[in-house]
């Protein structure tokens, strides 16, 4: 009964979920455990909370958690591997979303490190995590709609025949 409730097609968008309610808060743990610096003593114009970018990459590493949802594709059930696919895309979007964001936004200080504002980032980083956390369960939904219609629809052939 137990490798049953594993199999179902639903178990990739509860793991996706979950993961994610797990790596954000984890993510955001280890952000506010970056050490800030202010603008003027990298030689930057502005800004007070500017951090080292290899900091916050270091800190988005509880992002890999939410591409463990590739496990499903092994599944021997059709939907179940579609769910996974479609949850690790989200997973994989959670983890290239914030690193874009990091990798683009950066400016090189003198001596060669790369830092990254800090006081506007945030911001869109978490904004992105809960519209990646809503995304998810979207999907979610919009899959269960079509494995519902397909589950019946298969239902009402067999009671015709």
């Amino acid at each position: 009964m137990t490798s049953e409730i594993v199999h179902r097609w639903y178990m990739p968008f509860l793991y996706i979920t979950l993961a994610s309610l797990v790596s954000v808060p984890a993510a955001i743990y280890f952000e506010h455990g970056m050490p800030l610096h202010p603008g003027t003593e990298l030689g930057l114009g502005y800004g007070t909370h500017w951090v080292r970018r290899d900091d916050l990459l270091a800190a988005l590493v509880p992002y890999l958690l939410n591409i463990g949802a590739v496990v499903w594709f092994f599944s021997e059930n059709g939907s179940t591997r579609w769910a996974a696919f479609w949850a690790s895309l989200v997973g994989f979007a959670r983890i290239v979303a914030p690193v874009s964001l990091a990798l683009m936004s950066d400016v090189a200080a003198p001596g060669a490190r790369h830092f990254v504002d800090w006081g506007t980032l945030r911001y869109l980083l978490w904004f992105q995590d809960f519209e990646m956390l809503v995304l998810g369960v979207l999907l979610w939904t919009a899959f269960g709609r079509f494995v519902g219609s397909s589950e019946m629809a298969g239902a009402g052939a067999f009671a015709e025949a």
